[in-house]
């Protein structure tokens, strides 16, 4: 399983625009998607389409949101 560092796609909520959130850990295995781990988040498997290694230039541009994404795997 490898581990490394990451920024996670959140879409927002009432009060607040859809961001690049960092300082996650990004992890893979034999299962689908990304298992992500934050200490103030619980851990959860995401698709891959929201994960990026890469610190984005702008927190808010969005990553190609697939049609009928889903976004949290369970």
């Amino acid at each position: 399983m490898k581990r490394e560092r990451c920024w996670v796609w959140f879409r927002g909520g009432l009060n607040e625009r859809p961001h690049w959130v960092g300082g996650f850990y990004a992890s893979t295995d034999d299962q689908d998607g990304i298992l992500i781990q934050h200490a103030s988040y619980r851990d959860c498997r995401v698709p891959a389409w929201r994960v990026t290694q890469q610190e984005p230039s702008d927190p808010h541009v969005s990553p190609e949101i697939p049609d009928n994404a889903v976004w949290q795997l369970f």
